[in-house]
């Protein structure tokens, strides 16, 4: 066998971790990935399941500052803060709504649409690498619309999302029946996205790639990443609550736990918590054909091996504060109102720390202090479907090549 050329350590074992590992691997490089649970169980699992190349809107849009107060004041609104971390989080809002004007959401389209665009060309490969291909599925993703007028409210971003290649086709009434036919009838208007695609079971994925990166000689170490070693500008061991381990490289990839380690390496990272929910209705009939996003709930219907998974629900709560399962209780009341034929006999409930930037782009980059640690975290809604693709540049990165898909974007200096 060849030697390997170098030992980097992952600190995280989410799918942008095992998506990293995978690519240095592949390269003939030693890994070992560090976190204190197990791989692919948190957001990695828990999403709405899409491989969303159209997904290049920021979250921050023009105009959203007129509809935050509603979606507060809402009870079962998209958006919830618990009255205790308001204080902390309204810095971060800010910084958003700073992001939102016309110039940055068009720049901030572009660049996310270089990262997302090439999605799938990385993740076909990767998923026959790990002998899951069946789990990459292309038959599109739609949103649904309650009236015109929402539908009309929108148009900025389907816009942006066409001026980039982005296949839409628009149905209205009897039509959107005849591409759903369990969809509730009152919907007037979708969008419907054929090129989009689909993991049909994240967490299967997540384990396929675990199962080849421990074929293939990486190590998994389950404890929790607490503080590095350096040797001048160079970080020589990733301290953990189970002892050090040495490294010639090291990525972060901890997902919303990444802020402190990056503070650590010289970044500091306005990286917050967007607490995501899903309801898993156990069902051999999940109805849809395909994901279907309700635009006025902010969620998705996801068909998947295990059943029917309605997933959304931004709650600006931290890493700290009890999940609040009521938010999950609402998608699958609203999900019921989306398919009325729903029978429901069986669910489970999840809540999940989805790490998000107030520009809508992740931290992919080499860090402040160190020169040979680097960052793959801050993925927000896109972590699944830019999993692959980020995991290629950071380990072009650390060969000292060009990525193809140029980093300075998404570099942690832009803060």
């Amino acid at each position: 066998m060849m030697p390997k050329k170098s030992h980097t350590v992952i600190v995280g074992a989410g799918v942008i971790g095992l998506a990293a590992a995978a690519a240095l691997v592949r390269r003939n490089q030693a890994v070992t990935l560090v976190d204190p649970a197990e791989a692919g169980s948190g957001c990695s699992y828990g999403n709405a399941g899409c491989f969303s190349l159209a997904s290049i809107v920021p979250v921050g849009m023009p105009g959203m500052w007129r509809k935050v107060p509603g979606w507060l004041m809402d009870p079962e609104g998209p958006l919830a803060i618990p009255p205790r971390y308001a204080p902390r989080v309204t810095p971060w809002v800010f910084k958003l709504l700073r992001y939102s004007t016309p110039d940055h959401v068009r720049r901030i389209t572009h660049e996310l649409h270089t990262l997302l665009a090439p999605a799938l060309e990385h993740w076909r490969p990767l998923a026959k690498w790990a002998d899951v291909p069946e789990l990459i599925q292309q038959n599109g993703w739609a949103v649904v619309y309650d009236s015109a007028a929402a539908f009309s409210a929108d148009q900025l971003g389907w816009q942006l999302r066409a001026e980039h290649g982005a296949r839409i086709e628009v149905l209205k009434g009897a039509e959107i029946q005849d591409l759903e036919p369990a969809l509730a009838p009152s919907y007037t208007h979708m969008a419907y996205l054929p090129e989009q695609g689909q993991c049909l079971n994240p967490l299967r994925l997540s384990k396929a790639l675990e199962a080849a990166l421990t074929n293939h000689g990486a190590q998994f170490l389950k404890a929790r990443a607490i503080d590095f070693v350096f040797r001048e500008d160079r970080v020589s061991a990733v301290v953990t609550d189970a002892g050090p381990v040495k490294a010639d490289h090291v990525i972060i990839a901890a997902g919303a736990f990444s802020k402190a380690l990056a503070r650590k390496l010289g970044n500091n990272i306005p990286l917050e918590t967007e607490r995501g929910y899903h309801t898993m209705v156990k069902t051999r009939q999940p109805l849809v054909r395909r994901p279907v996003m309700s635009a006025e709930g902010k969620f998705f219907a996801t068909p998947m091996e295990e059943g029917l998974r309605f997933a959304g629900s931004v709650e600006l709560g931290g890493l700290e504060l009890p999940p609040n399962f009521r938010r999950a209780d609402i998608l699958l009341r609203k999900g019921k109102a989306m398919l009325p034929g729903l029978e429901v006999d069986d669910t489970t409930q999840w809540m999940g720390f989805r790490p998000s930037l107030p520009d809508s782009k992740p931290v992919i980059g080499r860090s402040r202090k160190a020169a040979n640690a680097y960052y793959a975290f801050g993925h927000g809604h896109v972590g699944l479907t830019a999993a692959a693709t980020t995991g290629e540049i950071v380990a072009d990165l650390i060969d000292g090549l060009q990525p193809n898909i140029n980093p300075a974007p998404f570099g942690p200096g832009r803060f």
